[in-house]
Order: structure tokens, then C-alpha cells, then sequence
């Protein structure tokens, strides 16, 4: 292949796999899907893309040429063109129409005190349905990504015309009442509706009841007393509790604390808001919480205040919260919070704490009917609300009916140690751990709590130790002692209180502080090895409940009991138990075998903080022991996360060497499971860090080249099965596998359920193979990925992702919250503030403890 400049271009190191593939294995099984088949017209349909150019002349426009304005300004400035019924806006750079009639337009609209130059040129482009229709028919064939967006584009239109707010390509009714969600915001239930191409049923729309979290509207302040309520510190300070719904006897406080500042810097920054103080209405976007207020920020070049120079300057304006932080607004723009009214309709994408989590779930939680009937409904308002715009001007409408197919459901592997040695409906009963961890005679459990005394007693600590010693005796895992040191603690004298306590392994008993797990997790960096455990934890095994359902008594739990003696097991050393691999189809495991997971984590929110990258690889035969590495990944130029791990070559080569230090060879087989990877980024992501992997291989050896396979598995998508029982519908069993009907058509992909639902309906695993040189059927890639969701050291019973995809999202997780808890990213000001990527990683996982994040 030769490049435009006449030099030859290589070709690609590996080849992605594009040929589908379907398995055999298992009984069969009845599915009703959340797909519909779309209905067009004429096949033939073309869609021609237009460029929209908007230029602010004010801006020096030249430092990047992707920049486009905000949201607000190109739905203006698109609403103002007035192209016509049948055009369909992306809100950023790109028209398309239906028509192929070429335009040129070249104006200038005045938005507020700004005056826009705007261009609309093209047509530029042109895509068909029947470029997907073609691509989905022929083997090896590449789905042509730009047709499909197309598409997308085109259905969000219609909902845009509906009046619906778009999010990620969910779509909210602006008029709902949305009931208060924690921390005084809103949360709304929309639609997710997305087109995308099928291996049998052709153009396919998937389509969800959804839920977002979004700021309310109003001024900000009743948004800062609401989040503020209820919150007996005077605030969430960082993660705590959090208010419910605003609360009109709440108390807004005459100022704020430093942790209050940082804590409201992060939900605020980004947001829209709007002022009329200059006698008409401005928009402006929070870029941040100044850390002083109105009355103490001097303006220096007039030598006052900033609350004198508003009440001076500005007739209407009668500030009275004069000691409350200023909002930063770009530049050196500094606005008191009062003047500041919140734009309706803005998404949260902050993390959710854990009380908005468990408000979450309850409020989105459905069981496998109701899910099916919103799934129902959601598709009849989608084809209410969009077929006037797309069946009129696109030819294309919904059929109503969802898809319907076969699956399959696959046999569990036999679990060792098992006494029956048979799995049932995803759970396993385990009499005894298959190989205990040591703990030597010498060195005794040992017990921090960071609770005041009087909630934490006597009493009840002797009931836990008690509980703690006759399950382990019963499932055989050694520890020595009968009296192991107690301390009670603050965390800002946990790491010398530890280092003082004769104990290598240490249950440190939570408060409800959600920042303090970092916390704790940073003292395992002077060798000490740390379990957390919550104080209700402790209170559920001891069978002591404060909030007793319906008055019933409650009774000690011994599977969580047993669930955290598994997780000490894994610690330090153990193996809980094992798979029988007897029943896989292929005979791979005949000579040392390395499974890889990883993944990568990203911030929300955040320009300055790195990726958080980790690998985890299976050190043992059992696949029970696992070598870890963490590596912080800054953005590069103007990017705001990592998606691919850079560097993969000496994460390979190190855990390499320690997998031969342990084994006394290398792995004679790599098999590759990738978690977060979209399909837009298996191309320039996944097959670098195959390339980094091969690279690695041949660093310790020029001729070691190991056959290597690569699977993405991700539960990031909106497709959906349930289970046809005659007139009923009911969830999947685990291992409940499809691999036709409304898969990709040009990949090695399918869906995998391995968990029992325990709430809710479940959401299976998409796995992809990209890359395999083991030559694995399908059969064996199904049956050996089910296998590995039984190898999850915390519990007897399968999960939903392959144990080593699951360690690394632990790790990540891990690593993410010690990093947050070792730095004060708020201080940071610039790059060169910012601590070194192989700092953060000496930071995030402890020397010689590879199991730090089980």
C-alpha cells in the first residue's frame, strides 16, 4: 500500500479477527431481546453530510482546529440557520440531509454581545443504508462506522424536535417531573436508543429505559443548601452523606470550610449558569470555587473588595452571603454564588457516592417483566416521537415487535474442593478451602477501629473474634492465636499505631467516611497487610441489626462470615478453590498457561488527575494466584484520559520474569482479556497492546514467541435478553450464551451471562475475539470464559466477568482510591505540580503484595 508522498506503507503488525463464529455447546433456550428490527423503504437511502463551521472572531481559533463553541451556542446558531424540515444536526461540526443538492452559506449571528461567523458547505461526504446492508452480508466484511452515526444522528434529531434533552445518546423529556435524587439533585428516566447493524436481523435499534442524574435548575445557592442538608458535619466534606430533596428549614451556613471548597470545586466545575446582574442575561461556565469569599477577595486594581465593587457597580444588586466562596467563571471572572442561577437539564457525571448508588439501584432496579414492559413502551414513545421526522424525510420507522431468539445454556465446570462437586444456579457449597495461606504462629491477627468506643464494645468484638475463629477452624485456614491485639484509632494514627501492634495481618473496622479506605490502604505501604471491614458488617454476622424489616430478629450470617474468611485466604496465600478443567473442549492447559486481565480506569470530570492502568496475570495452575502491576497514565496534548496502556511492553516483561521466577519456564500460551474497550477503539488500542505484549516476549527471549489470543469482554452496552416461559418472561440462567441473531455480523463476538440474578435483571458480558493464535473454537472460548467467572476468590459463586477481568477492575479501584487519598489534586495548579506517573504507581500497590486488591 503506498501513501500519498509515494513511501510504502507497512502493514499491520496483527490482523483482527472479522469472521463470525457460533458455538454448539448446551441446551437450548427461548430469549425476547430489547432489539427491533428497523423497517426502511428504500435500502437505497443516501445521507449526505454538510459541514457547519462557527467561528467566535473575539477567540484566537487557530490553536485548535477541533474546537467548536458550546452546546448552547450551535443549537442556537443551527436554530437560527433554518435549513429546512428535513436537515439533522450532530450539535457540533456536522449537517446531514437526505438531499445531495449542494450549499453554500456564509453569514454572520449575533448571540448576546457576540457575533459568530458561520459556514454550512457541502455536501462533503455521502453514506447509504445499503453500504451497512452489503458489509453485514459479506465475510470479513467492515461495518461502515460513518453510515451508522449517520443513522444515529438522524433518530436523535427526531427526539430533539420532540423537545427531549440528548445525553450520550439517551433522551430525556424536558417536561418530567423528576423526583429529588441525594445531594439535591434530580433524577430523570429517559429513553437509550441506539441503531446499530445485527448478524441476522440486519438494522437493528436497541432501546432502554434509562435513568440520569442531572442538576436541578434554580439559583445555585438553593442548590449548595440542598446538597448541604441533612449532613451533621455541615456538609458531605468530600464523600460523606448528603442531602435529600431541598428542604426549606435547612440552614444555609454563613461560609464554607476548605474541605467543603474542594468538595463543591468538583461538582460545580463545568456547569452552566446564568447572571442578570449587567442588566440582561450572560451565561457563563464554572470553572472552579475560589477558596475566598466576596468580602475577603481584593480586586487589586481598585484596591476593594469583591462584594463592594458588585453592590457599588451594580444597582440591583443587594448581596447578602458575603462570606460564602466566590465561583470561578474563566479568566480572572470571579462571581458571588448568589448572582448565579443553574441552567436546567445538565447531566451529573460525577461518581455517585454510596448513598446515591443504593438510591439508584432501588429507584432503576426492575425485575425481568417490568423491564420488558418499559422496554416495550420506550419503543412505542421512539417511534411516537421520531417517525413523523424519519419516516417522512428518511423513509425508515420501528417495527414494534422486539426480536426474538435462541440461546444457549451451558453446563457449570465441577468445583474443587465440592463435597456434592456440582454447581447450581451459580453457587457452590465449599466445606473447607482447597489449600489454606499461612499465618505464622508467631504473627496473630491483629484488630484497629477507627470508631469511638462506645459504639464498637467489648462484647461485641469477642462475638466477632468468636465467629471469625469457628469459621475458620470449620473451612481449615490456619491462624494462630486465640487472642489477637486490639487498638482503637483515629485514621491520622493508624500508621503508627500498626507499626507498633505484633501483627502482620489487621481487620482495620470502618467508619462511614467513604475517603477513609484510601486511607487505610496507604499504611500496607510499611508492610502491613490490611482487611477492611465496615462496622455493619460486623453487626450483620454478628446478627445484629439497627434496622430490623418488619420487626423480624435478625440472625448471625455466616456466609459473610465465610466470605470474608475467603478474602483473608486469597491474602495470604490460599487458594479457596479450584475449576476441574476437564470438561473444557480444548486441551490447552498442558503446558504453562498465563491468563491476562486488565483495564483501565478514568476520571470524570478532571484535566489534571492520570488513567489509572492495571494487569493482573494468573501466576498458579488453579488460576487462584495472581502477579499484579499498576502503571498512572497522564493524558498526552490535549486528550482527557488514556484509552490505551502505554508502556505495555514493561508491564509484560516484568510480570514475565516473575511468572518464570515462580514457574522456572515461561507461559507457553497468553490469554489476553481486555475490560472498557469500545469497538471504535479495538483498532488503535487492543492491537497495540498485542503489539506490546509480542514486544515484551521477545525482549527476554529473541526467539520465545508464545501463541497468544485476545478477548475484549465489556458489560458496557445496552443490549438485553430475557428468558420466553409461555405468556411470562424470567431472567437468564447463568451461563446462558447467544451468539447469533443481534450480534455484531463481522466479528468473533457473543453474550454471556454467568451470574444468577440476585435483584433486578441481568445484564450479560459481550466478549469479542480480536486475536487468536491458540486457534480456540467457539465452544472452548465460551465454555472457558464461563469457567473463569468460578475462580473469583471472594465467594462460592460465579460472577459476571472472568475473575482476572474482575482482579483488574479491583485493582483499579484499589490504586484509584489510595492515589485520591495520598495527593491534593485541588492544589495543583499546573502540570508541573503533579506528581510523576512512577511515583503513583509506588503509591498505588504495595511492594511484593500482588494480592492487594482482593
Amino acid at each position: 500500500m503506498q501513501s500519498s508522498s509515494g513511501t510504502v506503507t507497512p502493514p499491520p503488525k496483527n490482523k483482527m479477527i472479522r469472521q463470525n463464529a457460533t458455538g454448539t455447546k448446551g441446551r437450548n433456550v427461548a430469549l425476547i431481546s430489547n432489539s427491533f428490527q428497523i423497517n426502511f423503504k428504500k435500502p437505497s437511502l443516501s445521507i449526505y453530510q454538510f459541514d457547519l463551521s462557527i467561528v467566535n472572531p473575539n477567540r484566537n481559533n487557530d490553536n485548535n482546529a477541533n474546537s467548536v463553541p458550546s452546546k448552547g451556542v450551535c443549537d442556537e446558531v443551527y436554530k437560527q440557520l433554518n435549513l429546512g424540515a428535513e436537515w439533522a444536526y450532530d450539535g457540533k461540526k456536522n449537517l446531514y440531509s437526505p438531499s445531495g443538492e449542494g450549499v453554500h452559506i456564509s453569514r454572520k449571528i449575533k448571540l448576546g454581545r457576540t457575533e459568530f461567523e458561520v459556514e454550512v458547505q457541502g455536501p462533503v461526504a455521502k453514506t447509504s443504508v445499503q453500504e451497512i446492508l452489503d458489509a453485514i452480508r459479506t465475510v470479513g466484511g467492515v461495518i461502515p462506522i460513518g453510515a451508522v452515526n449517520a443513522l444515529n444522528i438522524v433518530l436523535s434529531q427526531g427526539f430533539n424536535n420532540g423537545s427531549y434533552v440528548t445525553v450520550k445518546r439517551n433522551f430525556f423529556n424536558s417536561d418530567q417531573r423528576a423526583p429529588d435524587f441525594p445531594g439535591g439533585l434530580k433524577l430523570y428516566s429517559g429513553i437509550s436508543a441506539s441503531i446499530t447493524p445485527s448478524k441476522d436481523f440486519g438494522i437493528t435499534i436497541k432501546v432502554l429505559k434509562t435513568h440520569q442524574v442531572m442538576y436541578p435548575g434554580g439559583t445555585l445557592l438553593d442548590f449548595v443548601k440542598s446538597n448541604l442538608e441533612n449532613s451533621s458535619s455541615g456538609g458531605r466534606g468530600g464523600r460523606g452523606g448528603g442531602g435529600r430533596g431541598g428542604n426549606a428549614r435547612s440552614q444555609l451556613p454563613r461560609s464554607l470550610d476548605q474541605k467543603q471548597i474542594r468538595y463543591f470545586n468538583g461538582i460545580l466545575k463545568g456547569l452552566k449558569v446564568e447572571t442578570n446582574h449587567l442588566g440582561y442575561k450572560r451565561k457563563y461556565t464554572i470553572t472552579g470555587v475560589h477558596n475566598q469569599s466576596a468580602n475577603s477577595t481584593i480586586i487589586e486594581d481598585l484596591n476593594i473588595s469583591v462584594a463592594k465593587y458588585f453592590q457599588g457597580s451594580y444597582k440591583n444588586v443587594k448581596l447578602v452571603h458575603l462570606d460564602l466562596p466566590l465561583v470561578k467563571a474563566g479568566g480572572k471572572t470571579k462571581i458571588p454564588m448568589e448572582l448565579c442561577t443553574l441552567l436546567p437539564n445538565q447531566p451529573y457525571f460525577t461518581t455517585l457516592d454510596s448513598a446515591q448508588q443504593r438510591d439508584m439501584i432501588r429507584k432503576a432496579c426492575q425485575k425481568p417483566d417490568e423491564k420488558m414492559k418499559d422496554i416495550q413502551k420506550s419503543a412505542e414513545e421512539v417511534s411516537k416521537v421520531t417517525s413523523g421526522f424519519t419516516g417522512s424525510n428518511y423513509g425508515f420507522q420501528i417495527n414494534p415487535k422486539a426480536i426474538e431468539l435462541n440461546g444457549r445454556v451451558l453446563d457449570p465446570p465441577k468445583m474443587d474442593p465440592n463435597p456434592k462437586n456440582s454447581v447450581h444456579r451459580g453457587a457452590w457449597t465449599m466445606s473447607a478451602v482447597q489449600k489454606s495461606g499461612e499465618i505464622p504462629a508467631k504473627v496473630k491477627l491483629g484488630f484497629v477501629c477507627l470508631l469511638p468506643k462506645p459504639r464498637y464494645t467489648k462484647e461485641l468484638h469477642d462475638r466477632f473474634l468468636e465467629f471469625i475463629f469457628q469459621r475458620a477452624r470449620a473451612l481449615k485456614i490456619n491462624i494462630a492465636g486465640e487472642n489477637p491485639p486490639f487498638s482503637f484509632s483515629t485514621i491520622h494514627n493508624l500508621g503508627p499505631i500498626l507499626q507498633g501492634m505484633q501483627s502482620a495481618y489487621n481487620f482495620i473496622i470502618l467508619d462511614n467516611d467513604e475517603s477513609t479506605y484510601g486511607k487505610v490502604k496507604l499504611t500496607e505501604l510499611c508492610t502491613k497487610r490490611t482487611q477492611c471491614i465496615k462496622f455493619q458488617t460486623i453487626e450483620k454476622v454478628c446478627g445484629i441489626n439497627s434496622n430490623p424489616r418488619n420487626n423480624r430478629p435478625a440472625h448471625p450470617d455466616m456466609n459473610t462470615m465465610d466470605n470474608i474468611l475467603k478474602k483473608l485466604n486469597a491474602k495470604i496465600g490460599g487458594v479457596n478453590f479450584g475449576i476441574n478443567i476437564q470438561g473444557l473442549p480444548q486441551k490447552i492447559f498442558n503446558e504453562p498457561v498465563m491468563i491476562v486481565g486488565a483495564d483501565v480506569t478514568h476520571f470524570t470530570r478532571s484535566d489534571q488527575k492520570p488513567s489509572i492502568a492495571a494487569v493482573v496475570a494468573t501466576s498458579d495452575p488453579s488460576a487462584a494466584k495472581y502477579i499484579s502491576r499498576v502503571k498512572a497514565l497522564y493524558p498526552e496534548g490535549d486528550k482527557m484520559s488514556v484509552e490505551y496502556i502505554r508502556d505495555m511492553k514493561d508491564v509484560m516483561v516484568s510480570i514475565l520474569r516473575e511468572f518464570i521466577q515462580v514457574n522456572r519456564r515461561p507461559p507457553g500460551k497468553i490469554i489476553y482479556y481486555r475490560d472498557g474497550v469500545s469497538e471504535g477503539q479495538f483498532e488503535n488500542t487492543v492491537m497495540e497492546e498485542l503489539g506490546g505484549i509480542q514486544d515484551a516476549c521477545t525482549e527476554l527471549r529473541a526467539d520465545y514467541k508464545p501463541r497468544i489470543s485476545v478477548v475484549v469482554c465489556t458489560k458496557r452496552h445496552k443490549q438485553r435478553f430475557v428468558v420466553k416461559k409461555g405468556g411470562k418472561v424470567d431472567n437468564m440462567e447463568p451461563g446462558t450464551v447467544v451468539d447469533t441473531g443481534v450480534v455484531s455480523p463481522n466479528y468473533m463476538n457473543f453474550y454471556l451471562n454467568s451470574q444468577q440474578a440476585i435483584q433486578g435483571t441481568n445484564v450479560p458480558c459481550h466478549y469479542y475475539v480480536l486475536y487468536d493464535d491458540n486457534k480456540l473454537s467457539m465452544n472452548m472460548w465460551q465454555m472457558l470464559s464461563f469457567y473463569l467467572c468460578h475462580t473469583y476468590a471472594r465467594c462460592s459463586r460465579s460472577v459476571s466477568y472472568p475473575a482476572p477481568v474482575y482482579y483488574a477492575h479491583l485493582a483499579c479501584a484499589s490504586a484509584r482510591a489510595r492515589m485520591l487519598s495520598r495527593y491534593d489534586w485541588q492544589e495543583m495548579i499546573t502540570p508541573e505540580d503533579r506528581p510523576s506517573e512512577q511515583e503513583i504507581e509506588q503509591v498505588t500497590r504495595p511492594d511484593k503484595f500482588n494480592m492487594f486488591f482482593i
